[in-house]
């Protein structure tokens, strides 16, 4: 017969073990913790702790995402692009051969189930998916590197472009990773066009290059869309500043006035891609080599471009609103001049209808002469005349 006081601390190692096998054996938390970092953020109230958790509506279906999402597979030796339509189906199967690159793009309103899934599977942080759904969010770059096994960086940006002639804004958000890059876009299916063209290219540099150079590619396009509106608005703006004296100045100032709003939207948008181009360029990143800082100091150097261009059109249209003002107080004062010369040349004759027309018999000079009316006329145009001249005398006419 056994010891009872050893069965009973056996009885409670047991239970113990099972507590803590239990715990250490969640599957959850341990494939999104980012090897330890989701335990501190779980404890503070205001993000969550897992991408279900995130308020989003539920998709029609379970499988299937309302978000056009495609997926580009690359490398020297080959490219496949592949539209997903069923994400779990489409991470079950392995990569080509070929696939040096993976490049998962989304258009659209990425519903919960797809950001659990990709979340899953690269090991996003949620406090990064939350700065994903949560629009607008101010251009920046974080580093989920420090305590993972699968570093990557999150980058929130603004893209601007004209469509139908009206400027709109986007917020475009990329994980860079050491093998894949993950963007998502509001919409414009189209953006990424060209990039996709160069990848078809099998001896671009493109190509032949890491994730991190298509990321750089990505930012360089979301900087150059903004050159042809911006320079739509240069040309506008020589052809108002001859326009805005002329007799249609109203409706040139009226044209001004929308082209300094679509410039506001514009430096609120390139400053903060400024100071990001310049984060990106000045931080030893390790999931960006020395040779792809090198193309994204060109970037930057594009992006002062713009946001200096864009200082300097806004500088324009306040001068050229400045003239328009000025010239509508020119006319103002004008018109005032011609009426207070009028009321003065009328306050003599006024003085002198009132002498004379007063009922007096018989008292004043010239009233019983047969032309006392025809001298009266002659007295008050030489009143005009005298008034006249000591005006253009003094130069106020």
């Amino acid at each position: 017969m056994g010891n009872p006081k050893t069965t009973r601390q056996d009885d409670v190692i047991e239970a113990e073990e099972a507590i803590l096998e239990g715990v250490v054996s969640s599957p959850d938390v341990e494939s999104m913790d980012h090897g330890g970092q989701l335990e501190s953020y779980e404890e503070s109230s205001g993000y969550p702790e897992d991408p279900a958790d995130i308020d989003r509506p539920a998709p029609p279906e379970e499988s299937l995402s309302p978000a056009i999402v495609t997926c580009v597979d690359y490398g020297p030796d080959g490219i496949q692009q592949t539209n997903i339509t069923d994400v779990r189906a489409f991470f079950a199967n392995t990569r080509p051969p070929f696939g040096v690159v993976r490049w998962i793009n989304v258009v659209g309103d990425p519903p919960t189930f797809l950001l659990e899934v990709i979340a899953e599977r690269y090991h996003l942080h949620p406090l990064a998916l939350e700065d994903l759904i949560q629009i607008p969010q101010r251009p920046k770059v974080d580093e989920y590197a420090e305590f993972s096994e699968h570093p990557y960086l999150f980058v929130t940006s603004r893209a601007v472009d004209e469509e139908d002639g009206h400027l709109r804004s986007q917020q475009v958000s990329m994980f860079v990773g050491q093998h894949q890059v993950i963007s998502f876009h509001q919409y414009d299916p189209d953006l990424w066009q060209s990039i996709l063209t160069r990848l078809e290219d099998a001896g671009s540099r493109l190509r032949q290059s890491g994730p991190d150079f298509l990321f750089y590619c990505l930012l360089d396009r979301i900087v150059d869309v903004v050159f042809p509106p911006l320079q739509d608005i240069g040309e506008q703006l020589d052809t108002l500043d001859r326009q805005i004296t002329s007799d249609n100045d109203e409706e040139a100032a009226d044209e001004v006035h929308e082209i300094k709003r679509a410039l506001l939207v514009m430096r609120r948008e390139l400053w903060p891609m400024r100071e990001l181009l310049g984060t990106l360029c000045t931080s030893k990143w390790p999931m960006i080599s020395g040779e792809t800082r090198t193309y994204l100091r060109d970037v930057h150097d594009h992006s002062r471009y713009l946001a200096d261009t864009v200082d300097i059109y806004r500088e324009a249209t306040s001068g050229m609103l400045a003239v328009y003002q000025q010239e509508l107080n020119q006319k103002m004062n004008d018109v005032m001049k011609v009426l207070t010369i009028i009321a003065t040349i009328f306050i003599p004759l006024s003085f002198l209808t009132g002498l004379f027309g007063m009922n007096f018999n018989d008292s004043l000079p010239g009233q019983q002469s047969p032309n006392a009316f025809l001298w009266f006329i002659l007295a008050c145009g030489a009143v005009v005349a005298v008034m006249l001249g000591v005006f253009r005398w003094r130069k106020w006419l």
